[in-house]
């Protein structure tokens, strides 16, 4: 019978010159990757104002003693959805931003609203800043409130 004799290493062990490079090369390409995956990170939490792809839904009520507005911010780029009910006992005409088409800013809408009547109106908002809202017919418009676009 032949003693079991452990298999000899034919393959010799590498010089620790070796390893070490082996070692240095792989911490390389880790801090690399970590550096990659911060950066890439970090790019994706900013706001994307040019396409936020969002609607912004803004409820108005009308009423004897004023209006109420149930958002009074939308992102610039985003379509706002205005949902007008008029709850007064008399028609009135609600503005928002500058309606006219010769002025600079150019982006708002007016409706006139009869006693009890509910509209959706939609707008884009292409305008940064503050847009008046105003109640009442031209000559006498009163600003009652305001919608700001960040």
């Amino acid at each position: 019978m032949i003693p079991w004799r452990r298999p000899s290493r034919s393959i010799e062990p590498r010089d620790r010159s070796a390893n070490l490079a082996i070692l240095r090369s792989f911490a390389l390409l880790l801090a690399a990757s970590l550096a990659f995956l911060v950066m890439a990170t970090s790019g994706s939490a900013r706001p994307q104002t040019t396409n936020p792809g969002a609607y912004v839904t803004v409820r108005v009520t009308l009423t004897n003693k004023g209006i109420t507005m149930s958002a009074t911010r939308g992102r610039r780029g985003s379509t706002a959805i205005f949902l007008l009910s008029n709850q007064s006992t008399s028609p009135r005409v609600l503005a928002v931003g500058d309606a006219s088409l010769n002025h600079r800013r150019g982006t708002g809408f007016a409706v006139k609203l009869a006693k009890n009547e509910r509209r959706r109106v939609l707008m884009y908002l292409t305008y940064r800043g503050p847009l008046p809202v105003t109640v009442g017919d031209a000559g006498k418009a009163k600003v009652l409130g305001v919608f700001r676009v960040i």
